[in-house]
């Protein structure tokens, strides 16, 4: 199955309101996101045998969420809403687009496809700032292109996250991927990665590191011997590229903002001092069921912490399950075709660093955004993950 018949047979009325979500122009991407639930339901007919229980669980918790929300509505009535509707609306729209018989390959394309359109307004906003200020800047905010309004680092690096992932696709030597392919990867990922050095993001760092590892841990027992000697010999050839002409030196000039990060030890051992904040709402979590907020609180710099100090122990217990049952289906994706190691080794890295960005900030208040995309990709697991195995196109 070809891009173009793909995109076609998915339908540009979907596509259209969901690219511009994605891309979030002059910060009005909720409003095509309301107008891509509207076109679900007006095909309501095409998403219902979508529904099962995770879309239930996450449905609950997000009415829940809202529920609570709009008792205290701080960030305007207009959130009540969408945090409601958009996860699991978001979540069918990831099932449908997963359609029968989709090559592995193309799946692949899909996933990093998405995670690049999620990165472009922050992507071309650092490399403007690049342009304009180099790497030697004190000023970890970045003007946003679009409107030129300062955003603060760690929200920008959150768009990068899944380009941050792409390494893995040089690394499993069994899949053929185009020179073409190849070379616009490696493109977005150095442009990703200059982007993180600005921004400081030891986050992204530690994803991009961790996505290597892991990629290398999930492929070498799984691969030929050929096929490890081809990576052994990538890897070696890039390393000694990289000693060669990358000055690898933390006062270097594009090490200016995360070199002097890197070297925070003692604020790095505690996540950014986040490991206090953690022990301190895991008390409150049974001390104040109901939540709990006030001048002096402070965010608890991880997803579910920080819903149950908003909104309480019930929200809570629901995004709990929904984690639970989406990294079980992430593990029996990557187990459904063995062979397919390119998409398993994708499916699991995208959910880890996701989990990842999840347990160091306050996402529904912050990244909001980010968990809907999740939500899309847990979407698009589940149904890979219930198409018949003779419905599996598997690349040869």
């Amino acid at each position: 199955m070809k891009v173009a018949s793909y995109l076609k047979d998915i339908g540009y009325i979907y596509l259209i309101p969901f690219i511009t979500y994605l891309i979030n122009p002059f910060g009005i991407g909720y409003l095509f996101g309301y107008a891509l639930i509207l076109v679900i339901l007006l095909n309501g007919k095409k998403m219902i045998h979508y529904l099962d229980r995770d879309f239930v669980f996450l449905s609950l918790f997000s009415i829940t969420y809202a529920l609570f929300y709009a008792v205290y509505p701080i960030s305007g009535v207009q959130l009540i809403f969408i945090y409601a509707l958009f996860p699991g609306f978001f979540y069918l729209f990831g099932k449908y687009i997963v359609l029968p018989k989709m090559n592995p390959l193309l799946l692949v394309f899909v996933l990093f496809a998405i995670g690049f359109v999620f990165s472009i307004s922050s992507l071309i906003s650092v490399v403007i700032n690049l342009r304009e200020g180099g790497f030697v800047q004190l000023n970890r905010e970045i003007p946003l292109f679009w409107n030129g309004k300062d955003t603060k680092a760690t929200l920008m690096a959150a768009y990068l996250t899944f380009n941050m992932c792409l390494p893995i696709i040089y690394l499993i030597k069994k899949t053929k991927i185009s020179i073409l392919s190849q070379l616009v990867a490696g493109i977005i990922f150095i442009t990703s990665l200059l982007s993180v050095f600005r921004l400081g993001s030891r986050t992204q760092l530690m994803i991009c590191l961790l996505s290597i590892a892991l990629s290398l841990i999930f492929v070498i027992p799984k691969q030929t011997i050929r096929a490890n000697t081809k990576l052994l010999f990538f890897l070696s050839l890039i390393s000694i590229l990289i000693l060669k002409f990358v000055p690898l030196n933390l006062n270097a000039d594009y090490f200016s903002v995360l070199g002097s990060r890197l070297q925070e030890s003692s604020n790095t051992s505690s996540a950014g001092g986040r490991t206090s904040l953690w022990i301190e709402g895991l008390e409150n979590l049974f001390t104040y069921p109901l939540g709990w907020q006030g001048p002096n609180v402070r965010y608890a710099h991880n997803l579910w912490l920080d819903v149950a100090r908003y909104a309480g122990l019930l929200p809570f217990l629901l995004l709990l399950i929904f984690t639970f049952r989406s990294l079980r289906n992430t593990y029996k994706a990557t187990r459904k075709a063995p062979n397919e190691l390119l998409l398993n080794t994708t499916l699991l890295i995208f959910t880890m660093a996701s989990m990842l960005i999840f347990f160091v900030e306050p996402v529904m208040e912050g990244l909001f955004f980010l968990f809907t995309v999740y939500c899309l990709f847990q979407g698009i697991i589940n149904a890979y993950l219930k198409q018949p195995k003779s419905e599996i196109d598997l690349q040869k």
